[in-house]
């Protein structure tokens, strides 16, 4: 964990944030090792099983919603430096207007769409290769953008290997523009995201990825922060908003990636079940209408 102050210390961020940016673009995602502490790591890792707030999965695999809610202290990484000037990178806009196009205010150019705790329980299967929303829900007769319009940021509460369920990514699989095949089965060039507890991975949604299987006796534990540019709202209904009481107590850099959730509408039904989709305040929100993710 970088400990340094002044200078140096902007001088490691913006190194970090120039290699982070750079493996991104070459091989379509980023580890970042001990950006927290371990012991941090695992101090949030029991506060997210702690949430009453969880949506069960597919095979062993259990989500935990809108974790702001329930703990405050997981605005620390929602609004981490490191992590919010590499997602400016990636999807931010333009800072200087120009004759013929307006700046958009840059406290506002990114948003945050998820901050989930995914849980890899002992026995929980594979998941299918796939793009985050929207890229998987596009027209199949058009290629997939080459630029993200989410970047997900995975942080490792609990160690990440090959063997506890580590993310799986295809390196250089964002060059293709194209959604994967449906399949569980390992994919010729394959790589699992590793790390120790405390680091991230930086995973846009134009490049491949999927679980894998959690053979020990430990949950492997994440925290999945999605951020989109401004000018998206709402990718899917199984996102839910901050509450008016987190959000007055979130810092201000955090208020202003979460403001735009406060004009969310909860009474909605889900379009293609026609089920009412349950918010995450309601009593038995153990069966959240909400479908698995990774």
């Amino acid at each position: 964990m970088n400990r340094c102050k002044g200078p140096i210390a902007n001088a490691y961020v913006q190194s970090t944030v120039e290699a982070a940016c750079r493996a991104i673009e070459e091989q379509g995602f980023a580890i970042i090792p001990n950006l927290i502490s371990s012991h941090l790591a695992g101090k949030l890792a029991r506060r997210a099983l702690a949430s009453p707030r969880s949506s069960p999965g597919h095979a062993g695999w259990e989500a935990f919603v809108a974790m702001l809610n329930h703990d405050i202290t997981f605005a620390e990484l929602v609004g981490h430096p490191t992590v919010l000037a590499i997602v400016r990178r990636l999807i931010g806009g333009r800072s200087v207007p120009a004759p013929n196009a307006f700046a958009w205010p840059e406290a506002d150019q990114i948003r945050l769409m998820n901050c989930d705790a995914l849980v890899a329980h002992p026995g929980s299967e594979s998941g299918w290769w796939h793009l985050d929303p929207p890229m998987g829900q596009l027209s199949p007769a058009r290629l997939v953008p080459d630029f993200p319009i989410v970047v997900n940021v995975m942080w490792m509460l609990t160690p990440f290997s090959k063997n506890n369920g580590a993310t799986r990514v295809l390196p250089f699989s964002h060059l293709k523009r194209a959604v994967p095949p449906p399949t569980r089965e390992p994919l010729n060039g394959e790589l699992h995201v590793c790390g120790g507890a405390g680091s991230i991975a930086i995973i846009p949604n134009i490049t491949w990825h999927a679980a894998s299987p959690n053979r020990t006796k430990k949950d492997r534990v994440a925290l999945a922060c999605s951020y989109v540019p401004w000018w998206v709202n709402r990718l899917t209904l199984d996102s839910y908003p901050v509450t008016m009481e987190t959000y007055q107590a979130l810092p201000g850099v955090v208020q202003a990636l979460t403001r735009h959730q406060l004009q969310w509408n909860m009474d909605f039904t889900n379009p293609t079940t026609k089920r009412r989709l349950k918010s995450p305040e309601a009593k038995d929100s153990s069966k959240l209408d909400r479908p698995s993710r990774r």
